[in-house]
């Protein structure tokens, strides 16, 4: 950065400097040349440019300043000077421009003077170097001895600042400190802005207060690449060059010349620059020790460790707010403990599912949770299980909850915790019984409803038999007549309330080794005896006595006899009935295969065959095969259902396989 000094009264000018020059440089205007004295005594001015309208006595203002070293003079001019008067300016001004003023002109100029000063900063350099230093720099470069016991206290003070998280205090005192320990009369100290990407002057003393609140250095300036790149201390009496960075070295010099400070001293933190501190001459006049440079590196970046501290400190906050938030707004409870099984996190939408307070469980273990969620914490850390959308029931609260639980682990796989999410799902469970008492009324009704109409047909019969006996009692006929038919109604009757029982309750079975073929052979007897059809033909792929399995014989032939039943009704024009039994010994099972030549089932009809409320004209309403499912699936087997419309249909019954078939097989 570099402090350029207008002494104007236009407004106008005022605006095309603040305006046309690059963030290089900070412009200082004042509209007097006594305010331009002080502050020429105050700041380390690179540049003066001077409205030569401002005063009649400004030539000799000039004049009286001009041996002011390494100062450039910029002269502001009319456009229409005389040849006399241009001569007379270009003695008092290293450039000249005319006004009005023009970003171009103004750049152009810039850029020339800017030049002409590198130039003088590279002589001087090379004539400080060509010159043997004096002998108080000299050899080991020791002054009186400097007790840092202060300074060393403030570094230790500092830590309690670093534990208080004030980083203004924490500067405020370490410079306090410095100035009093060394005797410096001006300090100042960079600190990197991670917002901006520059360094500024987070605190000073002896410096004006407008420039040390509009300096900062970027990451490219002189005093940082040189800083960063060396890691010591820049010391401006004894600054030498490595080949190759002249150039870098010039400006943190000259930078440092702005700053009127003679050491820069790097605050390292992780490989950057995190802080400069830059301290000007003694208040006695003395240099600086090696021994006091060297101590002030140290305590330095000391007090640098503390900055990061700070850092690090805010950077947790922030990051523990942000969770915080995220916690607060989830739909979900969330429940963290660590792996003594102690509450660290208890959200507050956990708070409102169960009805507990954070303060209440925070450092204390997960007994005082309710007991299932106790459980399933305790499952997780100690036996490192996972569960996904469990459901629990927290009887306390008479809630139902979904649960999923993970384990928490740290970068070397170590478990240091664990994470429980509840969502309470009790509504949608009130809704779910809701609704299944709402299909279970739905379905009552349907029932009753069928139940009554197939009551209703054999009753009629029964009825109007009943009737006409008192008029036809004597006629033999009728007599048989009635006999025949009544018998067969109250069988249907009966056999349909044995189904409808079977089906709405529990069945209970007496297990025993069953032959498959004579189960099958009998089922057939049971159901041919009744059928009047004479154009059916039964085609047996099984014998007796191969196939056993352990079952309840009348619940599994009951079973069979639908299944068959229900094939023949689908032939009742006559067609083939076939039956294929064989064992499948890689499973353990045996199939059984009853296809007949009916007029099959409609595909879209096919899921709802074992529906009991699955009706046709034939069979009415459809208990068969619901129960023979029942039946089958109760003793551990499977029954599926392949058909088609007009190409027949095949019901397939897979059973366990009793271990005496094995044996005989």
């Amino acid at each position: 950065m570099k402090i350029l000094l207008l002494i104007t009264l236009s407004g106008e000018i005022v605006r095309g400097f603040q305006t046309g020059l690059t963030e290089e440089y900070i412009v200082l205007p004042v509209d007097s040349l006594e305010k331009g004295a002080d502050l020429m005594r105050t700041a380390r001015i690179s540049m003066i440019a001077v409205d030569v309208a401002i005063s009649e006595k400004g030539g000799g203002w000039i004049k009286g300043h001009k041996a002011i070293p390494d100062l450039l003079w910029i002269g502001i001019v009319p456009s229409n000077l005389s040849g006399e008067d241009l001569d007379r300016y270009h003695e008092m001004f290293h450039e000249m421009i005319a006004a009005p003023l023009s970003k171009e002109s103004l750049s152009a100029v810039i850029r020339k003077s800017q030049e002409r000063q590198d130039m003088l900063n590279e002589l001087e350099h090379f004539r400080l170097q060509s010159v043997s230093s004096p002998e108080r720099y000299s050899g080991r470069g020791e002054g009186p001895p400097l007790t840092f016991e202060p300074l060393e206290k403030a570094v230790a003070l500092s830590r309690t600042f670093a534990a208080s998280f004030d980083l203004d205090k924490l500067i405020s005192l370490f410079l306090e400190a410095v100035m009093d320990v060394i005797g410096v009369g001006r300090i100042s100290l960079f600190l990197f802005d991670e917002a901006d990407g520059v360094y500024k002057i987070k605190g000073s003393r002896g410096l004006r207060p407008d420039l040390a609140s509009r300096f900062s250095l970027s990451c490219d300036s002189g005093m940082v690449l040189w800083l960063s790149a060396k890691g010591r201390v820049l010391r401006g009496d004894r600054a030498e060059a490595d080949a190759g960075q002249k150039t870098v070295l010039t400006r943190a010099l000259r930078e440092m010349e702005l700053l009127q400070a003679i050491v820069s001293i790097p605050i390292m933190s992780d490989g950057r620059l995190l802080c400069l501190l830059n301290l000007d001459s003694k208040i006695t006049g003395e240099a600086y020790s090696n021994t006091e440079i060297e101590r002030l590196f140290v305590l330095s970046n000391y007090f640098g460790r503390a900055i990061q501290d700070i850092y690090n400190y805010h950077r947790v906050c922030y990051q523990k707010e942000y969770i915080q938030k995220i916690l607060e707004r989830m739909g979900s409870g969330v429940i963290t403990v660590n792996d003594r099984e102690e509450v660290m996190i208890f959200n507050p939408k956990a708070e409102e599912i169960l009805h507990r307070k954070a303060s209440d469980l925070i450092g204390r273990g997960a007994g005082f949770l309710p007991p299932a969620i106790a459980t399933l914490i305790r499952e997780t850390v100690r036996e490192r299980k996972v569960y996904r959308r469990h459901e629990i029931v927290s009887e306390a609260e008479g809630l139902y909850l979904a649960v999923d639980t993970y384990g928490l682990y740290d970068i070397a796989g170590v478990l240091i915790g664990g994470v429980v999410l509840i969502d309470d799902i009790s509504a949608r469970k009130e809704l779910s019984r809701e609704r299944k008492r709402g299909e279970t009324l739905q379905v009552l009704n349907e029932l009753v409803g069928r139940m009554a109409h197939e009551l209703r047909n054999p009753l009629v019969a029964v009825r109007t038999f009943t009737q006409l006996m008192k008029d036809r009692y004597n006629d033999q006929d009728f007599q048989e007549f009635f006999y025949t038919t009544v018998t067969g109604e109250v069988e249907k009757l009966n056999n349909l309330i044995e189904k409808l029982i079977a089906f709405v309750h529990p069945i209970e079975y007496k297990f025993e080794t069953v032959d498959m073929g004579e189960l099958i052979e009998k089922s057939l007897e049971s159901i041919l005896k009744d059928l009047k059809a004479s154009d059916l033909r039964i085609v047996k792929n099984y014998a007796p006595g191969i196939f056993k399995l352990s079952a309840d014989k009348a619940q599994l032939s009951k079973a069979f006899s639908y299944i068959l039943q229900n094939s023949f009704i689908a032939m009742n024009s006559g067609g083939t009935l076939t039956v294929n039994v064989e064992s499948l010994l890689k499973d353990a099972m045996i199939r059984v295969s009853i296809k007949d030549t009916g007029r099959g089932i409609p595909q879209e009809d096919i899921e709802r065959a074992f529906d009991p409320f699955y009706t046709t004209p034939e069979k009415g309403v459809g208990l068969g095969l619901p129960l023979s499912q029942k039946i089958i699936e109760d003793h551990k087997g499977k029954v599926t259902i392949e058909s088609a419309p007009n190409q027949g249909t095949t019901l397939t019954v897979l059973l366990p396989i009793a271990a005496s078939t094995r044996e005989e097989v």
